[in-house]
């Protein structure tokens, strides 16, 4: 079984990939990209003149995002790399894994490539509505890099951006994500969905139990390892989703751990981080054990709350150790309890306190 995980990447989910790695006992190197690292003591830290050196250090390789060289990831698969070189290159560009979900009939809401400024229009006309959402194909996240585009504002677009997908703008009733680890067997576990709640494109706080329909939430379950089966995924993913007019879509899905699935930690037996080092270093897919209520809330900027919940509930913060920037995660606060209602009501203030000011 593999001994020695390589994590590329150094920022907040390689933070806690490492410390999840080395509670299950295996040993950590990093390959440092372009970000600050925040994940000393943790592991050795390389950096790409020194790749070679990385890759002897490892058994087995993941990533905490997919925009990363292409070179750095061949070289990755040629150790072990997962989730595998060709999930990580379909599922990064946005026209790839709309196309890849059309192909597996999972809905999302309507969509066209756009190559140029002067295929702009054209594309617009095709979706329905007066009103599209344009994203740089990759990259973009946190709301970044996404313009709302209307037929007297095609110029709002910068001629660099392209090429970007239009998706026709829709209703949204709510937000959810579903996280699903999936081990080398196929074997797959769900961890329970969460309602997000978003501010300008930023998630800013999560709760679980999400309230979703279980019919619905069948479905995204569904969806989620028709998904992975097909890319023949190994590791933690996760897909975000809108709620419109009845009718789950897809929005956007990241071949990784992610910000949706921090509740787990503390929450249930396996959480997300813990979840993907296991799978990736060869182990079987853990069970999530999950019987009580959790709400995540992000803390951005230099912001924190004046007081916390009190009673049964347990609240846990994690910091991450990075400089403060307008719009940053600089950590997040769980809350965790046996009383949902009591536990959404306790984040929704957290939520107004820290982010509606």
């Amino acid at each position: 079984m593999s001994k020695r995980l390589g994590i590329i990447g150094c920022g907040q989910l390689s933070q806690m990939l490492g410390e999840a790695a080395n509670r299950l006992g295996f040993t950590v190197a990093y390959m440092c990209v372009d970000e600050t690292p925040v994940v000393k003591g943790l592991g050795p830290i390389y950096y790409p003149d020194q790749l070679d050196e990385f890759l002897n250090q490892c058994d087995a390789i993941t990533v905490e995002r997919e925009s990363l060289p292409d070179d750095m990831l061949r070289r990755a698969a040629e150790v072990g790399l997962s989730p595998n070189y060709e999930a990580l290159v379909v599922l990064r560009e946005r026209d790839t894994q709309k196309a890849m979900l059309d192909q597996l009939d999972i809905p999302t809401s309507p969509w066209s490539l756009v190559s140029s400024g002067d295929q702009l229009e054209s594309a617009m006309a095709k979706l329905p509505g007066p009103y599209a959402r344009c994203k740089r194909t990759l990259g973009g996240y946190d709301g970044g890099g996404q313009w709302r585009v209307g037929r007297d504002s095609l110029d709002v677009i910068p001629d660099d951006a392209y090429p970007v997908i239009a998706e026709a703008e829709i209703a949204i009733d709510l937000e959810y994500a579903i996280i699903i680890g999936r081990d080398a067997h196929g074997e797959t576990a769900c961890y329970p969905m969460t309602e997000n709640v978003m501010r300008d494109g930023i998630l800013i706080g999560s709760f679980v139990p999400s309230g979703i329909d279980e019919n619905k939430a069948a479905l995204a379950v569904e969806y989620a390892n028709r998904l992975v089966k097909a890319m023949d995924y190994v590791g933690v993913l996760a897909i975000e989703f809108f709620l419109t007019d009845g009718e789950l879509i897809v929005n956007e899905i990241a071949p990784r751990v992610h910000n949706t699935g921090h509740w787990t930690i503390g929450a249930v037996g396996a959480d997300q981080f813990t979840q993907h080092v296991g799978c990736v270093m060869g182990e079987s897919v853990r069970a999530p054990v999950f019987t009580e209520a959790a709400s995540m809330v992000n803390l951005l900027d230099d912001a924190l709350p004046t007081k916390m919940p009190q009673g049964p509930i347990r609240t846990l913060i994690q910091t991450y150790g990075k400089g403060i920037r307008k719009g940053r995660k600089l950590g997040h606060l769980t809350l965790i309890g046996p009383d949902s209602s009591e536990i959404r009501r306790e984040a929704a203030l957290l939520i107004s306190e820290l982010h509606d000011a």
